[in-house]
């Protein structure tokens, strides 16, 4: 009997490759929420220590100059805090919409496997029937044999 092939092997590797793929695209969308908590945790550190070091500078000058630039700094720090936290919400929306890719992708993957342990299953059946009427085979003979052995020598 020949070896166990399955037909749709290709395509469950193209399947496969296509979930690999997604599973690459929602790796780098996940580094890039990384980078993005990373530079919102900076921000957040960096207006703390102005907020501290604008207290100090306070109690000892009080420049109006100064005092504008350290609010046009701040302003500036929250507003790229509000644009981060922007960016890392569409980034979760992309992320989700890479999973909800991930999930069909997955499913469709599996499904050809499905197939293909089915098939397999349905082979192996087939092969141990072939082997099993084999060894049925050779014992026939030799029951026969041993039969016609005794026969011989009775006579």
């Amino acid at each position: 009997m020949k070896k166990f092939s399955f037909e749709l092997q290709t395509l469950l590797a193209i399947r496969a490759r296509k979930e690999d793929e997604i599973k690459l695209q929602l790796a780098e969308k996940n580094r890039q929420i990384s980078d993005c908590n990373t530079e919102l945790i900076r921000i957040n550190d960096e207006l703390k220590h102005l907020q501290v070091s604008e207290k100090q500078k306070r109690k000892t000058q009080n420049s109006v100059m100064a005092l504008r630039y350290s609010v046009a700094y701040r302003h500036k720090l929250k507003q790229d805090l509000l644009k981060t936290g922007r960016k890392i919400d569409d980034l979760n929306a992309d992320v989700y919409k890479i999973q909800i890719l991930l999930v069909n992708a997955t499913k469709e993957r599996r499904a050809i496997e499905l197939i293909k342990e089915k098939r397999f299953q349905e082979w192996k059946k087939e092969y141990d029937s072939e082997q099993q009427k084999v060894t049925d085979d050779i014992s026939q003979q030799g029951y026969i044999r041993k039969r016609l052995v005794r026969n011989d020598s009775s006579l």
